[in-house]
């Protein structure tokens, strides 16, 4: 009988545990939620105990669901959110509570670090591929040294959430190349891939502070006694590196080749890339990460907030969609969904920007704010709906415009995660992008289901990661519809003037956040 691999996508909110076989296909699955806490402005903060508590509960049940023996449970693997801090002593106890990626109150270190002193930010993009931003982890490692100095003292590593949950597993401080290069302190220069001294060292962190990098497939260490105890696992089982979310939905997603392109929406967005080298866009704020796969990057833009826009509504304004949905048996989205559709292409020309909590690419400006522009007595529920969506996806359009700069027309795009499941939304993305949106089979299971096919590379199964391609099934495509390339190339200018009209203000208005 076929090995099963346990794989956890460890989200914003949730994590999600699912069982898979060693091809990806999810024979049972689980989701444990914890807390997000924002304790002053601009703050975004989780506890990491809770973060094991999930992981536990959710594994236990999944395991259950797929009705599978432990014994056949071959390895397990993890996809995490990136870009966070949980400062540790050395009995792997966290500090303080982990400042995770949409905290953004390190914008002074940023701007210290990197964004003064051009032969600084030239030293960044030489070894990291990129420059820091106010949410990445060397700016948050910067703030803790000089708001928090008792805390950097007794640190004993930096860890990433999945670095954390290694040495949960194993008792061991591993990290993957790909979350080591989203941190900016790492070379990631073919060959090197490595912590660099130089930048490490202008910055105040001793590498010994950091974990030891390796390749996503690289195989860690074994379950301990006590996790394999609180998982419900067998002692000893294989523990897989693993990838940040961002890389290994590249692997679920199935655009694993050069010049394939993937984007995800969930509560934020990307568009990614994969290339043969390091590439990167100073105008449209897109850099280059290590990949899963060792001889790849990625190219990759990030946008903040996407699906939880619509959340937003839905819980905020969304009352009766909550009601029609539970009297029809069905998600609230596609009443949603259903609503928007009666709408226009292009909302009668009313704009939603999402920049809700700050924005990355292609702005780089946590002070930005969402809102609806051209909004008038004629707009009506329909139009304000499916404005968010559109407006999703002039952003998407907006970062896909800067990758296609760096490697040539797309065609299509592999579109996952939660907004996937709306087929509104996708046919949406494809007017706006005028390109052909694939929409995956199981969306929602693309980074679980990336962090299993790195265990299945990882165990043998498949000699490459470029194999994987034929592995992830398409559910759907959708064509431009050309009858509304007019309207959205229009409001897609516009949307942009939006932000170049009114950055100054809302720098203004927010300038108390960090």
């Amino acid at each position: 009988m076929a090995g099963f691999i346990v794989a956890w996508d460890f989200g914003t909110s949730s994590v999600k545990a699912v069982v898979c076989t060693t091809e990806g296909e999810v024979v049972g699955s689980a989701v444990a939620g914890y807390e997000l806490y924002h304790p002053q402005p601009g703050w975004a903060e989780q506890n990491p105990k809770e973060w094991w508590e999930a992981v536990s509960k959710s594994t236990r049940e999944a395991v259950e669901a797929a009705k599978v023996k432990v014994k056949d449970v071959e390895a397990v693997s993890i996809s995490a959110q990136m870009a966070g801090l949980v400062p540790v002593d050395r009995n792997g106890e966290p500090l303080r509570p982990a400042i995770i990626w949409l905290d953004s109150r390190a914008d002074e270190q940023a701007k210290r670090l990197a964004g003064n002193i051009l032969s600084m930010l030239l030293t960044f993009v030489r070894i990291t591929g990129g420059a820091p931003g106010p949410k990445d982890v060397i700016s948050k490692i910067a703030w803790l040294e000089e708001n928090e100095p008792q805390v950097f003292e007794k640190a004993y590593k930096f860890l990433d959430a999945k670095d954390y949950l290694i040495f949960r597993l194993t008792g061991k401080y591993y990290t993957s190349w790909d979350c080591a290069s989203v941190t900016w302190m790492f070379d990631s220069r073919k060959g090197r891939m490595r912590w660099s001294e130089s930048i490490c060292g202008k910055a105040g962190i001793p590498l010994e502070k950091l974990c030891e990098p390796v390749p996503s497939p690289t195989i860690v260490g074994e379950l301990t006694a006590e996790a394999a105890k609180d998982l419900g696992l067998k002692e000893g089982t294989p523990v897989v590196c693993g990838c940040g979310d961002i890389t290994a939905a590249t692997v679920g997603s199935g655009a694993v080749r050069e010049k394939q392109v993937h984007a995800y929406i969930g509560t934020s967005s990307w568009v990614v890339a994969p290339v043969r080298d390091r590439k990167l866009s100073i105008r449209y704020y897109i850099g280059s990460l290590c990949s899963a796969d060792p001889t790849k990057y990625i190219l990759v833009g990030e946008q903040e907030c996407s699906g939880v826009c619509y959340r937003w509504l839905r819980d905020n304004l969304g009352y009766k969609y909550m009601v029609e949905a539970e009297k029809e048996g069905v998600d609230t989205y596609r009443i949603m969904d259903r609503v928007a559709a009666e709408a226009e292409p292009g909302s009668k020309r009313l704009i939603f920007t999402p920049w809700m909590y700050g924005e990355r690419s292609p702005l780089n400006d946590h002070t930005v704010r969402g809102g609806f522009v051209n909004l008038s007595l004629t707009h009506g529920e329909a139009h304000v709906l499916r404005a968010i969506l559109e407006g999703v996806a002039y952003h998407m359009r907006w970062i896909l415009e800067g990758v296609q700069k760096l490697i040539g027309r797309v065609s299509s795009i592999n579109l996952i995660g939660g907004g996937a499941q709306s087929e509104l939304w996708c046919q949406i993305i494809a007017d706006v992008a005028g390109v052909r949106v694939r929409q995956m089979k199981d969306p929602l299971e693309a980074g679980s289901r990336g962090a299993a096919l790195t265990a299945s590379v990882a165990l043998g199964y498949y000699k490459s990661f470029d194999e994987l391609e034929k592995v992830v099934p398409v559910r759907k495509e959708f064509e431009p519809n050309p009858e509304n390339r007019g309207i959205y190339d229009e409001l897609y200018q516009n949307f942009k003037r939006v932000y170049k009209k009114l950055k100054k203000m809302y720098k203004e208005l927010n300038r108390e956040i960090k």
